[in-house]
């Protein structure tokens, strides 16, 4: 990790993180190399890590990886990805407007470069397409976390923005069923909830189960129920319901999209 953290300093050093430009020196006497090195100093650099106001992280992208450095602005919360490929290091710069959850983080903890830490970024291969995307939390419930997510476009080279991962609780990629699985908790013990299943179909992210586990009557503990629904013809139908005790094994085995119901 220290190697990243000084390419880091190489790219700040070489984008000078909004600094402006020096005035050119005369030609006469050089000084010495210490003192006329483009940007900032090292000591300018190691302040802009330990900001509260700032965040980093890293992209295992092939076959360079990205660092992700995250900086409060007025507004809003400017992502800029960085490459390791000289001056032009800056690849994009992204800007999150809704950013409450990490003024809540860096308010708490008061620090700053913690890759992938307190669960402010989730970085996984969303599309399946051997590349890592990332997602940054704009949001959390009782529970469950909420994430931008953006995805790498090999052909535009940059990651771009995908709505439809807004509003899906903490999304969770599963290579073996390439699917991805989200979970909201609605009760204590885990006995209700939504689990929600979403595989990619044309394109387009497209929820091909649902997991629900509730009570038809909240006196009556008898009646907790598991509802499952699938895709099917287009819509969604219900295609088992079960009544009793034993619901977590039951949830388990529907977890998995290739269980129909058979024993």
């Amino acid at each position: 990790m220290k190697k990243w953290i000084l390419l880091l300093f190489s790219l700040l050093l070489l984008s000078g993180c909004g600094a402006p430009e020096p005035e050119p020196a005369p030609e006469p006497e050089p000084e010495p190399a210490e003192k006329n090195a483009p940007g900032l100093e090292t000591r300018d650099i190691v302040q802009w890590l330990t900001d509260p106001s700032h965040f980093l992280f890293y992209v295992n992208h092939w076959p360079d990886g990205h660092i992700i450095t995250a900086e409060r602005t007025a507004e809003g919360l400017a992502l800029s990805v960085w490459t390791g490929d000289g001056p032009a290091a800056l690849l994009q710069t992204i800007l999150m407007e809704d950013c409450e959850y990490f003024d809540q983080r860096v308010g708490v903890n008061g620090r700053a470069y913690e890759p992938n830490a307190e669960t402010l970024v989730t970085v996984q291969d969303f599309n399946f397409d051997g590349q890592e995307d990332f997602g940054f939390c704009y949001r959390r419930g009782m529970q469950p976390l909420f994430y931008h997510v953006w995805l790498w476009d090999e052909e535009a080279g940059q990651y771009t923005p995908e709505p439809a991962f807004d509003e899906m609780p903490s999304p969770y990629v599963d290579w073996v069923e390439e699917k991805i699985e989200c979970y909201i908790r609605g009760g204590a013990a885990g006995a209700q909830g939504d689990y929600s299943f979403y595989k990619w179909i044309d394109g387009a992210l497209a929820e091909v189960r649902h997991i629900k586990l509730d009570f038809e009557d909240w006196e009556g503990l008898d009646s907790h129920y598991i509802s499952v629904t699938d895709l099917i013809d287009g819509g969604m139908q219900e295609v088992f319901r079960y009544k009793g005790d034993g619901w977590f094994e039951i949830v388990d085995r529907w977890r998995n999209l290739w269980y129909t119901g058979e024993n």
